[in-house]
């Protein structure tokens, strides 16, 4: 029985491969969400929210302080290894429970592997349609994950049959022979085989997909929207100089992020992958007139574009969650205004194609800088930033930001959306930051510093930076990009050789000092001044 069992999980394990391969074929194909991506989602959604949150700090910290690269494509990385981890466990212990029960089932080999697939295709739909919050997928899909499931079974059920009839032992319909061995060397080559093969067509389509996304021409946008006294411009200092006669300090992060380097947090393990041609934005709730606007319809409104910064409120001080970019989009409000937003709404709350959830008050809802954008950098929306729709609104941290945006519903109540269901902030305001990007010697005693600071649509008036205990010494300033975009600093110190200590802090453009005490992500957001130690020879 021991042996059985062993065997069956061994081959579980090993036909994972060729399974879940075909599984993001079959995703790509027919929308079939493979077993690796719904189990993750699954835990994700329905684990404590103290628990998640817990993980997601834990990972952000250790990654951001261990330097390794992009925090967001780590994670990605680490979430996808404890994804497959997950599936590949379930597919071995489905292998052992077959190889427990096989001297139990009754019928020909391909009926016990039928039966075991059944479980598994049961198993793989409950955990999707529980991971979909109740949603069911496209019956393609469904038939696809029948077939797959149906095939992994009946290859289990035969691989067991002969690895235990070449071991001599029971549930084998024939003695065991040398012809059994070249059967099982060329089984489990097959299933690499078919692995890679799966892989490989799977990358190239996804290739050809990405080639073939764009939906034609964007719209010219307006001019950029007019800052508001809820988005108040950078008080000017003495501190700031011409774009043209700042010099950034060698190492400092590009003023513009590269789109392919544009940071990227959500909820799920791949972003989904929404037909533009069957898409539609619907717009309810407390309005006049709902709408069902197609992607060309809303291309067609008004647009308009923008510089500005976003952060992941997981963010560390000093972390790389946080990123700038050009918004384009269409006015949130005048979207609002075309569906005849009623007096009695308290709240604008978006449903995602991902299942994420989110909300904001009216008054953000109708700032003129609050964006419906379906372009970043100029580019249409890429695919894992949100296509075809996401919203940019000024001020506040990404969650608030949500993506692949399908229904916007005016409310006349509060709503907690994802993450404040999980015990994140509501209000989600962005805290002031500065952060050393880099520091460099200069010459004979002399130290050069550079980095970024950030306030939001508050700007940034004021950078200083000090040596150890020492003097706070003022920054130059970059003119920033926009009222929304955080502000590149540099400055030159005398150091004469030895190790020291580097703090920088920020005044924003309210005059309100960057908080020192050092604080944790959760729930609104780290706080503290960036410290980095340098030696000068």
């Amino acid at each position: 029985m021991r042996r059985s069992i062993l065997t069956g999980a061994l081959a579980g394990l090993w036909l994972g491969l060729p399974f879940i391969a075909l599984s993001l074929l079959a995703e790509r194909l027919a929308g079939l969400r493979p077993l690796p991506t719904s189990i993750f989602d699954l835990l994700a959604r329905q684990l404590p929210g103290g628990l998640v949150t817990a993980g997601i700090e834990l990972m952000v910290r250790v990654l951001q302080g261990l330097q390794l690269g992009r925090t967001d494509v780590l994670a990605k990385r680490l979430e996808l290894g404890l994804a497959y981890l997950l599936a590949f466990g379930t597919l071995a212990i489905l292998g052992a429970l077959y190889g427990a029960l096989a001297g139990r089932l009754a019928g020909s080999t391909l009926r016990r592997g039928l039966t075991i697939g059944l479980a598994l295709w049961a198993l793989a739909w409950l955990v999707d349609l529980a991971a979909r919050w109740g949603a069911v997928g496209p019956l393609d899909g469904l038939l696809s994950s029948f077939l797959l499931s149906a095939g992994w079974g009946v290859a289990l059920a035969w691989v067991h049959e002969q690895a235990m009839a070449l071991a001599g032992l029971p549930h084998a319909e024939a003695p065991a022979d040398a012809s059994r061995r070249a059967f099982l060397a060329r089984a489990g080559g097959a299933a690499l085989a078919l692995a890679v093969a799966g892989l490989a067509l799977d990358r190239l389509l996804a290739g050809l997909g990405r080639a073939e996304q764009a939906t034609g021409a964007l719209p010219t946008p307006s001019a950029q929207p007019t800052p508001r006294s809820s988005s108040p411009r950078p008080v000017p200092t003495p501190g700031y100089v011409a774009a043209e006669a700042f010099e950034p300090t060698p190492g400092t992060r590009p003023e513009l992020t590269p789109l392919d380097q544009f940071y990227r947090i959500d909820i799920n393990l791949s972003p989904p992958r929404v037909d533009v041609a069957q898409w539609r934005l619907a717009v309810d709730g407390l309005v006049a007139q709902p709408l069902s606007l197609t992607y060309q319809e809303l291309l067609a409104m008004p647009s308009h574009e923008l510089y500005a910064t976003l952060e992941c409120i997981s963010n560390e001080v000093g972390g790389d969650l946080i990123s700038t970019t050009r918004f384009t989009g269409v006015r949130l409000a005048d979207v609002l205004n075309r569906a005849g937003l009623q007096p009695g709404a308290v709240e604008v709350r978006f449903t995602c194609a991902d299942g994420y959830t989110e909300s904001l008050p009216v008054d953000s809802a109708l700032d003129p800088n609050t964006l419906l954008c379906f372009a970043m950098d100029g580019q249409q929306l890429p695919e894992e930033h949100g296509f075809p729709i996401r919203l940019f609104t000024p001020n506040r941290y990404g969650m608030k930001n949500p993506k692949w945006i399908t229904r916007i519903e005016a409310i006349g109540k509060p709503y907690d959306g994802f993450w404040e269901q999980r015990g994140w902030s509501k209000e989600a305001w962005v805290k002031t930051t500065s952060v050393i990007d880099a520091a460099q010697e200069g010459g004979p005693a002399r130290l050069v510093v550079g980095g970024i600071a950030y306030a939001g649509a508050r700007g940034i008036a004021l950078v200083e930076v000090r040596l150890d205990d020492g003097e706070w010494v003022p920054a130059e300033l970059k003119e920033p990009l926009s009222p929304f975009t955080w502000v590149l600093w540099r400055i030159e110190l005398d150091a004469p050789p030895g190790e020291y200590r580097l703090t920088v802090r920020a005044v924003d453009g309210l005059g309100e000092l960057q908080a020192e005490e050092q604080t944790d992500p959760h729930p609104d957001g780290a706080s503290g001044y960036h410290r980095r130690r340098v030696e000068i020879s």
